[in-house]
């Protein structure tokens, strides 16, 4: 039958295309938008853990990982294997076990920096600093690596220094037993020691306004940031206008930089000397002119440094002072090194049982269930044909540290236990993968190969010579809250703020 097709035309002469027909087909093109580029690219056939069959929005599977992180791990690992997709607090994200470690440690499409910068909250007000820490610039990075890193030596006797003045103003000279809060005198005494370090001006690391502004701001950050975690990327702007904990976040941060305008002025006229020893000075080189970045890489340090060196020394602290006979140890352990040639590298590489200490407090107690965060920069392939595509963000899961899959009694902290594996170890082998600072594929907390954490050798510098004097200057007696010395916030492992320490001051077999 001949179509006519005037008269097609003319059933549509008179069709008009208002604002409706617009509305759905944008809607439709949303849509189809929003499909497409939250589509999980899983070319190898993963499991997917994540939003039900039943839920209607990612809610549920976002607050099931920030209720019990560590147990939606080990069991996706029990019944799934070791590489899975699962539904973390904000998007999917491929989990990796233990065996891919050594298979991605030199990975360079693999990016420690921009998996960092997913996870942070960047653009939010009052968080910049996170964006100076995540910077392609790697600034932060570099001045770990050339001014702390191959200056070792020079910073031993400041922090020797100073973690005694940190310490009298904390915990006092006061020879009777009196009651302190644990982790907030931690983060205080690591806010000043570091201040020292990163600012070296007696006008800001014996500030005790910017000693206690600055450690605030790194409890406060944390708690800020997991608050925002239940929004999606885009709303977390308008979110953070609205919680009272991010709107303080934002005074806080307006507050240090009043607090470091002087020093912003003092750089601005007058610079400082190229000294490669000195940080600040390394970042004024390679920041010229620009002080107002200059305040959000000196928090960005802060926080590298205050957060995970502050609350793994909580950790270690609440460990050992449950221990008489681990105290008394480590102190005998201290006068036979450290009594005979005082703090220089040699000394404490020689205290090893400390060292053994440290990472032990690390094992059981890492910064977060889940480590080694990176984002795929182009699709990488691995060893055992595994594919990671473009833009994946992976992490890889540390629930083996935590129990006896790996370590014996592994979920009981036993300070005797890498000092013992160095004891019995192939004199012939190399015993320094026992030590705080190495790396493998059992012990991932500093990372692992070319991209691990630079700064765990000043790390482990700044912890010994800081528990040195706690050990041998005070007696300590730690009480632990009924809901234990720790807990997880979401995949973040947090010492409790409330453990509470009664201290007093003794008198040290030898002088610092």
């Amino acid at each position: 039958m001949p179509v006519n097709l005037e008269d097609a035309i003319s059933k549509y002469r008179h069709f008009e295309l208002t604002s409706p027909y617009l509305l759905y087909g944008l809607g439709i093109v949303v849509l189809c938008y929003w499909w497409k580029s939250t589509a999980l690219k899983n070319p190898s056939k993963l499991p997917v853990i994540g939003r039900r069959w039943y839920e209607f929005s990612y809610g549920p599977a976002k607050q099931r990982f920030q209720d019990d992180c560590l147990g939606l791990v080990r069991s996706c690992q029990e019944k799934y294997g070791d590489a899975f997709y699962l539904y973390t607090d904000s998007t999917y994200r491929l989990i990796l076990c233990r065996k891919y470690v050594d298979m991605i440690r030199n990975e360079k499409g693999l990016s420690f920096i921009k998996g960092l910068a997913m996870k942070m909250d960047i653009g939010v007000p009052g968080f910049e600093p996170f964006a100076s820490m995540t910077s392609d610039k790697k600034i932060v990075h570099a001045v770990t690596r050339h001014s702390l890193n191959r200056h070792l030596g020079t910073f031993i006797e400041p922090l020797n220094e100073e973690s005694d003045y940190a310490l009298r103003q904390v915990w006092t000279d006061n020879p009777e037993f009196h009651e302190v809060m644990l982790k907030d005198c931690v983060f205080k005494v690591f806010s000043q020691i570091m201040s020292r370090t990163f600012i070296n001006d007696q006008d800001y690391y014996r500030n005790p306004e910017w000693v206690n502004a600055s450690s605030e701001y790194v409890e406060l950050s944390a708690i800020a940031g997991f608050e925002l975690r239940r929004y999606p990327k885009w709303a977390k702007p308008l979110a953070a206008r609205f919680s009272p904990n991010c709107r303080k976040l934002r005074s806080l941060f307006k507050h240090i930089n009043a607090l470091l305008m002087p020093l912003k002025e003092k750089l601005d006229k007058q610079g400082l000397e190229a000294d490669p020893k000195n940080p600040l000075s390394f970042l004024h080189q390679k920041l010229p002119g620009q002080s107002e970045e200059l305040v959000s890489m000196i928090i960005g340090l802060c926080l590298v440094s205050y957060d995970g060196g502050g609350e793994l020394f909580t950790h270690v602290l609440h460990s050992v002072w449950g221990n008489d006979q681990l105290v008394n140890d480590l102190r005998s352990e201290i006068v036979t090194v450290v009594g005979k040639e005082g703090f220089n590298r040699n000394s404490l590489q020689n205290l090893v049982l400390m060292d053994s200490v440290l990472k032990e407090a690390q094992r059981l107690h890492p910064e977060s269930v889940l480590l080694l965060q990176r984002l795929a920069l182009e699709k990488v392939v691995l060893a055992d044909g595994l594919i990671i595509p473009k833009d994946t963000p992976i992490m890889v899961s540390a629930a083996h540290a935590l129990d006896a899959s790996v370590w014996p009694d592994g979920d009981k902290f036993d300070g005797y236990r890498f000092f013992h594996l160095r004891q019995k170890a192939d004199p012939s082998l190399n015993q320094a993968s026992y030590s705080f600072t190495s790396t493998s594929p059992d012990h991932f907390s500093f990372g692992h190969g070319s991209q691990a954490c630079p700064g765990r050798f000043f790390a482990s510098y700044m912890q010994k010579i800081l528990l040195c004097h706690m050990l041998m200057k005070y007696d300590v007696s730690v009480t632990i809250p009924e809901d234990g010395a720790w807990f997880n916030r979401g995949q973040t492992h947090v010492a409790h703020p409330e453990l509470k320490a009664r201290v007093r001051r003794r008198k040290e077999e030898i002088q610092f």
